[in-house]
Order: structure tokens, then C-alpha cells, then sequence
């Protein structure tokens, strides 16, 4: 997850709707410092920081985007692509490198009207985060998808996304493919600020498990072309999610 939930599931943090309505430059840098916790399916309390740094690249179309976390983790649990996997661990802390994301989309249809863009994508997880320290499952995974967006007269930016994960097996994980899902819709406010609301499932990948299915609601707010600041709150709504979740996160365009 994510960004255990949000940042996992979405190409980037600054949701995608208001980044593309302003991107000005072909590159952006972004750290967004997150928390999240709860029981998760377990017995246990799971608490999740996270310290993500993401770079992007902005085309006229094609869009890259790299993201390398500094993750720390406490309770019998560990973290695979904004997931927390259910373990027999230790509930002890433990800290380091986390899987290294790298995704690419690629425009194909334009908005127009009522019509969304469309942006096929393919997002790689490379298993750099240690399975025994219980930082990841040691596995790589893959996920394709499509976003689609609206443009409704410049005030609501809707948008959603599916996807399909194709979940690196690991010993003794019971882990599995799975469908994913995210919905939202971003209101333009006066002064460069946006609200969020958007729903977020973020799938099964654990069988035996439920779905991981999450209410966020987020504040952006841009200073000038260059410099944009985002907030947000997560709620989860079921077993498999976090209880309570949030992060803020600083972008730069250069």
C-alpha cells in the first residue's frame, strides 16, 4: 500500500486528475511521509510509516514514474504493494528499504466533452524490501490497468481506474492474483485548490483474506506553477484495511 492504500494504486500521489489539469513541467519530484495502522485481519495492531520519494516523468502522453520508499513496521504483518500480508511474525519493529515501484502510462484517447482520457498503465514491483525482516514478500509483482478521467466544465475533475495484479508467489504467504479498483472525483476550489474524495480496493491478494477497501478524502493546494502541497485522511472499510491512515505530501515541478 500505497502509502500503504492510496499511494499504491494510483500512478502518483498527486491524484491524477489535478496533476494532469496543471502539470507545466516534464518533471516532478514528490516525498509524502504517511501513516497507517490497525489490525488488519489479525489479532494484532499493524502501524505502517512510510517515507516514499517519487520521481516522475510528464509527456505529452507518456508518463514515467519511479518510487523508492524508506519503510518501518510494526506488528505480525508485512507490507506487499500497499497490502498488509498476514504472518505468524514477531510483533516487533523493524525498518529499511521498501519495494521499489516503477510504472508507466500512456495516453491513447483524449478528453473531450463527456468522454474521458483514457491511459492504459503497467506498474512493476521490483522486491527490494527484506521478507526476512518482514518488510515485503521477497517476490516481484506486475499490474496493468486503465485510468479514465473527466474534465466537467474545469470544476469536477472525475476519475476511476481498474487493474489486474499478478502476485509474485511466496512460501508460505497463500498469496494470489487479484482485480483492483479506485474512484474519485476532484473539486477545483478558487486559488489553485482542489478537494478529493475517492474510493479506493485495492483487492484480495491473500487468500483467505477479504478485500482491502478504503475511503480517502485529500486537500491540494498549489503555489505557484512549480510547488504544490497535498494532505489526506484514509478510512478503512473493512477487516482487511487500515482503521485510520493519512500523510502529507510536498511536489516539486521542475
Amino acid at each position: 500500500m500505497a502509502r500503504l492504500g492510496i499511494g499504491a494504486c494510483l500512478t502518483g500521489l498527486c491524484f491524477p486528475v489535478v496533476a494532469e489539469a496543471a502539470a507545466v513541467s516534464p518533471y516532478t519530484i514528490n516525498v509524502d511521509p504517511s501513516y497507517f495502522g490497525g489490525k488488519f485481519g489479525t489479532s494484532n495492531t499493524v502501524q505502517v510509516y512510510e517515507i516514499p520519494l517519487a520521481v516522475e516523468y510528464h509527456g505529452t502522453r507518456l508518463r514515467l514514474r519511479v518510487e523508492i520508499p524508506y519503510v518501518a513496521v510494526s506488528g505480525a504483518g508485512l507490507i506487499s504493494g500497499g497490502a498488509v500480508i498476514q504472518t505468524n511474525g514477531r510483533s516487533v519493529w523493524r525498518t529499511g528499504l521498501g519495494d521499489i515501484w516503477a510504472g508507466a502510462d500512456y495516453r491513447v484517447l483524449d478528453e473531450s466533452g463527456f468522454q474521458p482520457s483514457v491511459r492504459p498503465s503497467v506498474k512493476f514491483k521490483i522486491p527490494t524490501a527484506s521478507r526476512a525482516k518482514g518488510l515485503g514478500t521477497g517476490q516481484p509483482d506486475i499490474e496493468f490497468g486503465s485510468h479514465f478521467e473527466w474534465n466537467i466544465y474545469g470544476k469536477l475533475l472525475p476519475y476511476a481506474r481498474i487493474g489486474y495484479r499478478a502476485v509474485g508467489r511466496a512460501p508460505g504467504l497463500k498469496l494470489q492474483n487479484t482485480l483492483t479498483y479506485e474512484a474519485g472525483v476532484s473539486v477545483v476550489l478558487p486559488h489553485q485548490q482542489y478537494a478529493t474524495a475517492m474510493f479506493l480496493d485495492g483487492g484480495t491478494i491473500q487468500r483467505g483474506t477479504g478485500p482491502a477497501e478504503e475511503l480517502i478524502a485529500a486537500y491540494t493546494v498549489q503555489i505557484g506553477a512549480k510547488l504544490e502541497f497535498q494532505t489526506y485522511l484514509a478510512r478503512g472499510l473493512t477487516s482487511n484495511s487500515p482503521e485510520l491512515g493519512g500523510g502529507l505530501g510536498i511536489t516539486e515541478r521542475f
